[in-house]
């Protein structure tokens, strides 16, 4: 059916959306508030009829809607860093009245979804490219995207200054041999360029074999093989990054599998993970990003956005912080 002509001084109404899809108005309320009893076809027929419209319910008529989404591949999603963004994400969104959706297969289930934006806490490249499609209509906030497109949105933790500190930290320590593991993702290549700053900075060596990132032409693709291979290699200390528990496995392997002991043997800087770190043995030295701060600032973005506003700094950077314990001296 065509679209009907516009007023452009009138709002199109869910009785304009009813009789364009050729539904019920009660039908055509139930797909925009993604309620269940509604057939397949049907929500596809008024959420097509909803963008011939141009139709964007009023805030004040619902409850603006947003899923918060994590790659179902990714195992942080329910424990670790995902899972904790998401939380702090979705206590934000609920204080200020808007729905969450947290689809357990976005790419299956959002085409069907009537939302006013999106924010992506985690995502490989089929998501990314999924969501590049639908930054068309709905607007998008990814957290930790450090390869933005111009006109994308994100709110980032300062990666590059987290490896800034650690390689600072450690070498005014007097260590010399400093490694990083982690996996070879973008997140940790900013890390690696903060970290070779700081070597660099010192007039001190890289060497090469420990700043290697697992996962591409290494020889290693895990954690553990990773901490073995520079440990031998003569590393005097690790930054293992990260908030879903790289730390944890890293001084597991290193006390327990290794037999070694820290911060004699080798010196360890991980991710902060709240009321875990300080508890190990010996309490962690960690770089803490701020995870509060990173969802408060992606939900004002989100919201922004949704209400149709032009926001000028598309990119926010948020600082880190390190937090000195026992695992260093």
């Amino acid at each position: 059916m065509p679209a009907p002509k516009k007023d452009p001084r009138k709002r199109p109404t869910i009785y304009d959306l009813a009789r364009h899809a050729g539904v019920s108005p009660g039908t055509a309320s139930r797909v925009l508030n993604n309620r269940d009893r509604v057939d397949p076809d049907t929500r596809a027929r008024v959420l097509s009829s909803a963008r011939v419209l141009n139709l964007k319910p009023r805030a004040g008529a619902r409850m603006q809607q947003i899923a918060v989404l994590s790659d179902p591949r990714f195992p942080d999603r329910i424990e670790g860093y995902a899972a904790r963004l998401s939380a702090h994400l979705s206590f934000s969104l609920s204080r200020r009245n808007a729905t969450v959706l947290n689809p357990s297969d976005p790419i299956s289930q959002l085409p069907d979804t009537f939302l006013d934006g999106i924010i992506a806490v985690t995502y490989d490249q089929d998501l990314v490219q999924f969501l590049t499609e639908l930054e068309e209509r709905i607007p998008v906030v990814y957290m930790d995207k450090f390869d933005c497109r111009p006109g994308q949105h994100a709110v980032c933790s300062d990666h590059r200054m987290a490896g800034y500190l650690a390689a600072r930290h450690f070498l005014a320590r007097g260590k010399k041999r400093l490694a990083i593991v982690g996996m070879d993702i973008l997140p940790m290549h900013e890390r690696l360029k903060g970290y070779r700053e700081a070597i660099e900075e010192a007039g001190a060596t890289a060497d090469e074999k420990l700043l290697q990132l697992f996962g591409r032409e290494t020889g290693t693709t895990n954690y553990a093989s990773s901490i073995t291979h520079k440990v031998r290699a003569g590393a005097d200390a690790i930054f293992t990054p990260g908030s879903s528990y790289e730390g944890i496995n890293c001084l597991h392997v290193l006390s327990y599998v290794m037999g070694l002991a820290i911060p004699r043997d080798v010196a360890l800087i991980t991710g902060e993970i709240g009321g875990i770190s300080d508890v190990m043995n010996p309490p962690l030295t960690t770089i803490e990003e701020p995870l509060p701060e990173m969802a408060e600032q992606a939900v004002t973005m989100i919201m922004r956005l949704a209400s149709g506003e032009k926001i000028a700094r598309r990119q926010l950077t948020l600082p880190v912080r390190l937090i000195e314990r026992a695992s260093v001296f």
